[in-house]
């Protein structure tokens, strides 16, 4: 995995109707988080989700997440 300054800041590659674009929120976790999102990351099957920074440092170290480009 690369680091996560890679990774496109928030909101970049979302969808300006999602939830997590318009309420600016980290939806990663699959459950409310208090954190703000700072980067958007794209799993291999398509998807983006808004992330938190302690998600984004745990997807960066995963191998089931890459950059979205």
């Amino acid at each position: 995995m690369t680091s996560d300054e890679e990774w496109p800041d928030f909101p970049i590659g979302l969808d300006p109707q999602s939830v997590s674009f318009r309420e600016a929120r980290c939806t990663w976790h699959g459950t409310p988080c208090a954190e703000p999102p700072v980067k958007v990351v794209r799993t291999r099957d398509g998807a983006r989700w808004a992330a938190c920074a302690p998600a984004v440092r745990a997807i960066a170290a995963d191998r089931d997440a890459q950059p979205d480009r």
